[in-house]
């Protein structure tokens, strides 16, 4: 016994003498330009335009005036005329101080180039709103067991052609101060194309609202209930807008998870010939109501 005691204290004491505090240095990501724009079919161009942060930092009210670009040059032309876009509010956008469009209103079937001069640099860009594709229907289903909560529904004709993408968001009348989108919400047709078909979205959490008993119920999360009133957008979309969004979500889809692989962001923009980070996009958007009941 008196052996086995010995032996005990000695692994202890090795093993104690291995531990070493691991430091891990991450290198730090040098400040980049991220532009987030788009125009759609009877409206101005909008854009956000912003900087990356490092990893693990936070953005506060006093850090903001380094997170947003407040001094940008932000051009857009339909290859006639050209729109000086200004900084405006909108407090329906995801971040309110946005750079708006005054004279140049998106119609479906034109295409738009972007211009943006900031930080020395200048990026460019080009998109087309194509033309819209209505949904055939639209509907509130509940979801069992479920007596008061359910989904947004909607029956689609996918116009034959491969090619098309589609964005789907959608807000709650008094209860949601934007359009959101779940995730999965960006689609292209290469499982649909030219096929009648039924599908629906659950509801998209906002990382902007404010924390409030409804939107934070964990009970009622992803949910909408009987009684609300749906606003639905739903987008067409071109191939480069499909691909930056639906790899945006696989990257928000795996972030976290050490096994994944990494994704790469697919965008549109450019400066001196190299892609960098964020989205042109033209939407070509219907509109429709959902009533729950």
């Amino acid at each position: 016994m008196k052996n086995y005691l010995i032996i005990g204290i000695a692994l202890i004491t090795i093993l104690s003498s291995c531990q070493e505090d691991i430091k891990v240095n991450l290198p730090s990501a040098g400040k980049k330009i991220v532009i987030e724009g788009n125009i759609e079919n009877g409206k101005f161009a909008e854009l956000i335009i912003t900087r990356n942060k490092p990893l693990f930092s936070s953005i506060s009210s006093t850090t903001l005036s380094d997170y947003m670009v407040l001094d940008a040059k932000v051009y857009v032309t339909n290859g006639i005329i050209t729109d000086t876009l200004s900084l405006s509010i909108d407090s329906a956008a995801s971040l309110p101080v946005v750079y708006q469009g005054h004279s140049i209103i998106g119609i479906p079937g034109q295409s738009y180039g972007l211009t943006v001069i900031a930080d020395g640099k200048t990026y460019t860009s080009i998109t087309t709103i194509p033309t819209p594709v209505p949904l055939d229907s639209v509907w509130f289903m509940l979801q069992p067991p479920n007596d008061s909560l359910g989904f947004a529904w909607a029956r689609m004709t996918e116009p034959a052609g491969f090619g098309n993408g589609y964005k789907w968001s959608a807000k709650r009348a008094t209860k949601d101060r934007r359009f959101i989108a779940p995730y999965g919400a960006t689609t292209d047709d290469k499982w649909v194309d030219g096929k009648t078909f039924d599908f629906y979205y659950y509801r998209g959490n906002d990382p902007t609202a404010p924390a409030t008993t409804d939107s934070q119920s964990d009970h009622e999360r992803g949910y909408y209930k009987i009684g609300d009133t749906i606003y639905v957008k739903f987008c067409s979309i071109d191939h480069a807008t499909t691909s930056f969004y639906e790899t945006f979500e696989q990257s928000v889809g795996t972030n976290g998870n050490p096994f994944a692989s990494p994704v790469t962001i697919l965008g549109n923009i450019f400066s001196d010939g190299e892609e960098q980070l964020g989205i042109w996009a033209g939407y070509g958007a219907t509109y429709d109501t959902i009533y729950a009941r």
